[in-house]
Formats: structure tokens, sequence, C-alpha cells
């Protein structure tokens, strides 16, 4: 079973969740609507991979459909369950986790979880997971931010700046804020991230608000890198979107 980070409460892990909902609504370019287009080309059942609380597959308008989520994040199902009580949750490790009934028409990697994986094999494992559990003429589709490493370098040791704004359902305009530090394990292409989120009030008075996110480890991913991996784990790029974004649709060798 999945456990709570360290020196987090479940109310704090669901708050954080949450923000990081709106931030990745926010600056995703239109991820949600992606999401659903690309949904309405297939049939048949859907698995997201790294689903956290069910945002993109809440959101797709295919609850008529088997939809079936997996993540490590216990809080993020909990709020996953709430939202679609119909869709079928579990806690598994996308890098390992297999089930042969499983053969989803569209298999979801997006909500920049790329980033999140900062070492090959891990990327290769998971991608391996999404293709092994594609159905015969199914797709398996990525998104995320593509980074420039080079803003790494930079960037790495700045202080902090306003990489986001937008104004939550309250009205309250929330301010998010960044920066950056060396890994310790000098990963290539990987940084440690701190982030804040900062209500603006009417006036310019600046307010702290959510708990303050731990530094955790993203890497800027590039899509020869991408390419080469997914190849070995089965999948073939089928179709490449804009530049600013690593979004592609892959097909599965496997039969």
């Amino acid at each position: 079973m999945g456990t709570l980070p360290l020196n987090e409460t479940a109310s704090e892990v669901r708050s954080r969740l949450l923000a990081d909902e709106r931030d990745l609504t926010a600056a995703a370019d239109g991820d949600l609507a992606y999401w659903r287009g690309v949904a309405a080309e297939s049939s048949g059942p859907i698995l997201e991979i790294g689903c956290g609380g069910g945002r993109i597959l809440t959101a797709i308008g295919a609850q008529e459909r088997q939809l079936i989520g997996i993540d490590l994040d216990v809080v993020a199902l909990a709020l996953a369950t709430e939202r679609a009580p119909s869709a079928e949750w579990m806690c598994a490790d996308g890098r390992t986790w297999r089930r042969e009934a499983t053969a989803a028409s569209l298999v979801i990697i997006g909500g920049d979880l790329l980033s999140l994986i900062t070492v090959p094999d891990d990327l290769e494992a998971l991608l391996r997971t999404a293709a092994l559990h594609c159905a015969p003429g199914g797709q398996v589709g990525l998104d995320a931010t593509l980074m420039d490493p080079q803003l790494f370098a930079d960037e790495v040791e700045g202080e902090w700046s306003t990489d986001l704004e937008r104004v939550d359902a309250d009205f309250t305009t929330v301010r998010r804020e960044s920066r950056i530090a060396p890994d310790p394990q000098a990963r290539i292409n990987t940084v440690h991230l701190e982030i804040r989120h900062r209500a603006v009030g009417a006036d310019g008075r600046i307010t702290p608000i959510y708990p303050d996110r731990a530094p955790f480890a993203i890497r800027a991913w590039q899509p020869d890198e991408v390419r080469a991996l997914a190849a070995a784990a089965g999948l073939d790029v089928t179709r490449v979107g804009d530049d600013d974004r690593l979004r592609w649709l892959l097909r599965s060798a496997h039969e």
C-alpha cells in the first residue's frame, strides 16, 4: 500500500494535490481538451498510469466506459474515488503493475508525470507497462511540458520567481513561485524544484497559502531520449504534437 509523504498530514497532502491540479489545468496548454479529443477517437477501456486524484479521467467525459487509474498516492486515490466511485482506482506502481485482463483502447501518461521520473530504467519500465496493457489498435498517449536543460543550468540556486498566476473558483488570484537547486545525485538534466503559492490581494498584499511543498526532483526529458526508451519498451510514435510540449500518441508492438 502507499504511504503518506514524511511530515505531511492527509489534509495537507490533499491541499497540495488540489493546488497542483489547479496549476496543471492553468498551465498545461489545454491538456483536458486534448485528452477528451483523444478519448473520442477510441472506444473501450481507458487506463491512466499515475492518475493522481483523477483530474484527467474524470474530466474526459467517458464515464460510460471502463476507467482504470493506478497511482501510489493513497490520498490522491481517495480523492479520485470521491469524484468517480464507479471507476477502478488501484494503489500500484506503474513500473511493475501487470494485469492480464486489462487491454485498454487508450493508455494515458499525462499530468507532467514524465518530469517526475528521473531514471531512464524507470521511464522505460513505465512505458513497457503502458505497451503491455494497450489493446491491439489502441493508443498510448504522452503529455508533458518540454523543458530546456539549459534553463536548469542557468537558474540553479536562483531566487524565487513567479512562473504562474491563476484565478481560483473563489476569485482569489494565486501566484505560484518556484526555484531550483542542484540535484544531490548529480543526475543528468535533473534539478530539485521548490514550489510555493501566494494569494495576491486586491490591495497587492501577498499572503502564503497551501502548505509549502518539500523540494522534489524533476528531469528535463528530451524527445530523442523518450523516443528511444519508448522503442525499447515496444512503442512506436505515430503522432507528434506542438513543439512546446511532448504531446505524443504511440502504438504498441505487443500482440
